[in-house]
């Protein structure tokens, strides 16, 4: 799976930079242990102290910093100062393409494997860590489509409910991205037509 996960990754052209302001989030994918028959990946849910996405569910992750090295390591950072995630149990897999949040932020997914049990505490900016199983959310049964109007045209775009966290927005279209890349899962998701909408 891992080295499928990467070649599949390689293979993505990246898109040309936008202007907007950079963030880096991180899947990470639970591989050791009882997961490594049916591997999770973790969420967040954001607490109410948050000014922005306050109880949206999203992955570990953030804003650039001056000092970061580059995006990837941004989103380790934030997953150590969110969730206390230690980088060194983390291998990197990859990166998908970015999306432009609706705030106007240019975020960068990158996809890694978690390979030892983490003690995962919360920071105040985080209410709840979870994980969902990918045989869950590569279920077509188990997601919900959604219909909206972007720029004059209708797209689709999935969401989850597992254990009452339900995964939408910016993160379900992460989350599709993912599946659809890395495991050929087959959910309908109009990120093509979201993509083809930037304007650089």
């Amino acid at each position: 799976m891992i080295d499928s996960i990467k070649q599949k990754l390689e293979k993505l052209n990246p898109l040309k930079s936008s202007d907007y302001k950079k963030a880096g989030v991180f899947i990470g994918i639970l591989n050791y242990g009882e997961y490594l028959k049916d591997p999770e990946i973790i969420f967040t849910k954001r607490s109410s102290l948050v000014s922005t996405h306050s109880g949206e569910v999203s992955f570990p992750g953030g804003k650039w910093e001056e000092g970061d090295v580059d995006l990837f390591d941004t989103s380790l950072r934030e997953s150590y100062e969110e969730m206390n995630l230690d980088r060194a149990g983390v291998t990197k897999l990859g990166a998908l393409s970015y999306l432009i949040s609706r705030h106007k932020i240019e975020v960068h997914p990158f996809v890694g494997t978690i390979n030892s049990k983490q003690d995962l505490v919360a920071n105040e900016e985080i209410e709840v860590i979870f994980s969902v199983p990918l045989s869950y959310l590569m279920n077509i049964d188990n997601a919900e489509f959604h219909e909206m109007e972007r720029k004059n045209q209708k797209i689709k775009i999935p969401s989850w409910v597992y254990n009452e966290h339900r995964i939408w927005g910016l993160t379900a279209m992460i989350t599709a991205d993912f599946l659809n890349i890395c495991f050929d899962a087959g959910i309908h998701s109009d990120l093509d037509i979201i993509r083809g909408q930037y304007d650089y």
